[in-house]
């Protein structure tokens, strides 16, 4: 069986997903978009779509791409408390950094912890594509807002624990299948 979510290996839905069904080959992908078809056409049992955080609420395209896809049903909800370090490459300092970089909604998790650094926000895909690219461009002027797996994955060091402007950090996760097959797999 697969699971299927958005972000790569390390990325907090990775983790959500292997901890949820840990009888499911994870495979991440890379957008909420992908994540809807390939349960949709099949290629996927289940899915993963974080769909609310306490912090800033819905999160933006997660629940509307069901929509486009009539087929899937949300099978299982469930919490998961976030926790984002940040995360750069070996001897890089704070005083260094210029950016963080990072998934949309984790950036605004952490706003004022960045804007209390002076670091600027820098938007990509998701939390762990941004260790890992960061890992491989090699700019010491550049920090990842992740978790502390995809920093250790990608070889990154930990220079902050916990930075998210709300102690209580939490996301609402929903496992999505097809409706033909969704009472079978619900938990």
């Amino acid at each position: 069986m697969r699971i299927v979510y958005q972000g790569a290996p390390g990325a907090h839905s990775h983790a959500a997903a292997v901890g949820r069904r840990p009888e499911a080959s994870p495979c991440g992908l890379p957008d909420f978009g992908a994540v809807a078809a390939e349960v949709g056409r099949g290629r996927a049992e289940l899915g993963l779509l974080p769909i609310a955080n306490t912090i800033v609420g819905p999160v933006p395209g997660a629940l509307e791409v069901l929509a486009e896809w009539p087929d899937l049903a949300i099978i299982e909800q469930f919490e998961e408390r976030i926790t984002h370090v940040l995360a750069a490459l070996p001897g890089a300092d704070l005083a260094s950094l210029r950016w963080a970089e990072s998934h949309p909604v984790a950036l605004a998790q952490c706003t004022r912890w960045l804007s209390a650094r002076r670091l600027a926000p820098h938007a990509v895909e998701d939390t762990a594509g941004a260790a890992r690219a960061i890992a491989a461009d090699r700019d010491w002027t550049r920090a990842a807002i992740c978790s502390a797996a995809a920093a250790e994955r990608y070889g990154l060091v930990v220079l902050a624990h916990d930075i998210g402007d709300c102690p209580d950090n939490r996301t609402t996760f929903a496992v999505i299948a097809r409706r033909a097959v969704s009472r079978e797999l619900a938990a």
